[in-house]
């Protein structure tokens, strides 16, 4: 049997488990991100590691949420989490620099990778089919020490795209089909992997704001394939040595299958 490209990931990054759907799996972590509203409680709990530097190959700290200065609570975090990022080998973006999800994206996602952060909407970058999971401050510091995430193995659920987006729709038109279809729980304990003839003519940002919008579901994760696409954005962004060309096995079995 064949292996679906979320399988071949998680296989690759296994340290423990089977890829069984409801067992407790534990995975290595590429990168990890936070952000100005949980990196505090993050950093606090990677000091008490006592560990002189991050484990991780990649580890990026951002601050775009509490991006307002209206007295010095806001200020002293930021300067908290600059001094953090610098003691213990992380990048520093500062504030008005750009959102999270977004400046990752286009810096330090790639494909084949794993990343975990302490931000809800971390799956965008399964749009150029890195495996993105947004979880708790405490995996996250534990993922930077070199500790594996824990996870129950989620449902992979095919999502098919057919022909082309309509005029007047956008990406956006078919995340909010999930959702009328789903609900904001239907994700739950599922990662979405996207497949079929329409990815092709999705842009990366295009399929980043779908994936992006998995969380709305209540999905793990969402992903998709690379293709060319891919590789030209990656280009374009100035990183063509991080494209790599994944895509499912033809004979993957997925849990579920959706069509759109």
């Amino acid at each position: 049997m064949g292996q679906t490209l979320t399988e071949k990931i998680l296989d690759d990054h296994l340290v423990e488990g089977d890829l069984e759907p409801g067992e407790e799996i534990g995975i290595e972590i590429d990168q990890v991100l936070t952000q100005d509203t949980t990196g505090t409680l993050v950093w606090l709990q990677f000091e008490a590691l006592g560990l002189d530097e991050v484990q991780t190959e990649l580890a990026a700290q951002y601050c775009d949420h509490q991006t307002y200065q209206f007295d010095f609570k806001n200020t002293d975090d930021h300067r908290f989490l600059r001094s953090a990022a610098g003691t213990f080998g992380a990048y520093f973006s500062r504030p008005g620099n750009g959102i999270c999800h977004n400046v990752h994206k286009e810096n330090f996602a790639a494909p084949g990778k794993t990343l975990l952060g302490s931000d809800s909407h971390t799956p965008t970058p399964g749009g150029l089919g890195q495996l993105a999971i947004g979880s708790g401050g405490l995996d996250v510091a534990v993922a930077m020490g070199g500790g594996a995430y824990y996870i129950e193995m989620p449902e992979v659920v095919e999502v098919r795209l057919e022909g082309e987006l309509p005029e007047w729709a956008t990406a956006k038109d078919v995340i909010l089909e999930m959702l009328r279809r789903l609900s904001v729980k239907g994700g739950v304990g599922k990662i979405f992997e996207y497949t079929g003839p329409g990815v092709e003519s999705l842009s990366v940002p295009e399929r980043t704001t779908i994936t992006n919008m998995g969380t709305e579901l209540g999905a793990t994760s969402s992903i998709f394939p690379t293709d060319g696409n891919t590789r030209d954005w990656l280009e374009r962004v100035g990183r063509p040595g991080d494209y790599e060309e994944l895509t499912p096995d033809d004979t993957a079995e997925y849990h579920d299958f959706i069509t759109i």
